[in-house]
């Protein structure tokens, strides 16, 4: 175990919402850019869907760029790249070419997404599981916290500047995790000067990909993540084109679902020291499936916009705490190699999101499209638990 005293708690819960933040201070100028670019609803979802592959393609990058050059070097790497695409994005405003926006969403993706890899990374390989878990459960807080109020300020920015504005926050954002980044001591000891070699890579990659643990886990921590990217995705225009909200009354509104997400962190770390992970996952599953049950019913009653979409995010959120940091740490126990065994974590978690989101941009939107999609996720979640992570050899935990 390395020194723990080497990992600051403010650099990781910067870290583990970089990208999450990426992904969303943008959403509340979804309708502008639409209008912007003259195209429909579902090609603007593109900017959220191309995000999504990079976010999944990146995190098989930085796993071996840890392991050769170290934690930091990769961090480096991510953090410059993710700079210099949210100046290529406001750079598509000024051109006004939609396909160099999604070009640049898409590398931008491929940079903050070394956040969430690196966190996993250096929390499982510093921590025991029990403490790993209540790290991590800690570290959802500002999972919680940073991307609310991106959208917040997204939405500020939004009403009093043009869309771009949030490119160039993401920008400076970029430029504050970078020399936040410059102040960690370096936990990789021992470089291995063979791991970017393709025959290295691929052998190292089947081994993960192997194991059922972890690409289960990844694939039930990919269910919770597509609560967040498909509020990201439909919630602007249900909110702002259906409901008219302004956009900041709309980025206010986002600060009450995080405020779940809080909460079910606080009680997921309290939680461990009392009941087994896996029945904190179940938990977890029964109070998301709640919380989407109750968006169906106050969307079907056709009420306030903040009672229907809102409260019943804060419900879900609250159940996807309680999944999310415990799942990582099951689908990691079996692991030795934390590096790329976090990176295929990661891989199948935003991959399997992609595709979610890719399949929903098909569709046309409507009130009870995103409940619906929540109660057909929690129906997988629960298929997952029991058929997969909930097993024998997982009964340590």
């Amino acid at each position: 175990m390395q020194n723990t005293k080497q990992l600051s708690s403010f650099t990781l819960l910067l870290m583990i919402s970089f990208a999450s933040v990426n992904a969303v201070l943008f959403t509340p100028a979804l309708p502008e850019i639409a209008n912007f670019f003259k195209i429909s609803e579902s090609a603007a979802q593109l900017t959220i869907m191309w995000f999504l592959v990079g976010y999944a393609i990146g995190q098989l990058f930085y796993g071996p760029i840890a392991n050769r050059f170290g934690r930091k070097p990769a961090l480096y790497t991510g953090i410059t790249l993710q700079i210099l695409s949210s100046l290529l994005c406001v750079l598509a405003g000024k051109l006004h070419l939609f396909s160099l926006l999604i070009l640049g969403r898409f590398l931008m993706a491929l940079g903050s997404g070394v956040g969430l890899k690196m966190t996993f990374t250096l929390v499982n390989e510093t921590y025991e599981p029990k403490i790993a878990a209540q790290k991590l459960s800690y570290l959802m807080i500002a999972f919680a916290i940073t991307p609310g109020l991106g959208v917040m300020l997204g939405g500020i920015l939004i009403s009093y500047y043009d869309w771009t504005s949030t490119f160039y926050a993401g920008a400076i954002y970029g430029i504050i995790f970078l020399l936040l980044t410059t102040r960690l001591l370096e936990t990789k000891s021992e470089l291995d000067s063979n791991a970017l070699q393709f025959k290295h890579l691929i052998s190292a990659y089947v081994v993960q990909f192997k194991n059922r643990q972890l690409i289960s886990g990844g694939l039930l921590m990919g269910s919770t993540t597509c609560f967040v990217y498909i509020f990201a995705a439909l919630a602007p225009f249900i909110a702002i084109d259906m409901m008219h909200m302004s956009s900041s009354q709309y980025g206010a509104a986002n600060l009450l679902p995080p405020v779940g997400l809080i909460l079910g962190s606080l009680f997921s770390a309290h939680l461990t020291k009392i009941f087994s992970i896996k029945k904190i996952i179940n938990l977890g599953i029964f109070i998301a499936s709640l919380g989407s049950f109750t968006m169906l019913i106050f969307t079907y009653l056709d009420l306030n916009v903040v009672v229907m979409i809102f409260i019943p995010m804060m419900i879900n959120y609250f159940g996807v705490a309680l999944i999310a940091a415990n799942t990582s740490v099951i689908a990691m126990s079996q692991v030795e190699d934390k590096a790329h065994g976090s990176a295929v974590m990661s891989f199948t978690n935003m991959g399997s999101v992609t595709l979610v989101v890719l399949l929903l941009g098909l569709l046309p939107i409507n009130l009870m499209l995103m409940p619906a999609s929540y109660i057909l996720i929690c129906l997988a979640m629960f298929l997952l638990f029991d058929r997969i992570i909930n097993r024998k050899k997982s009964e340590a935990y």
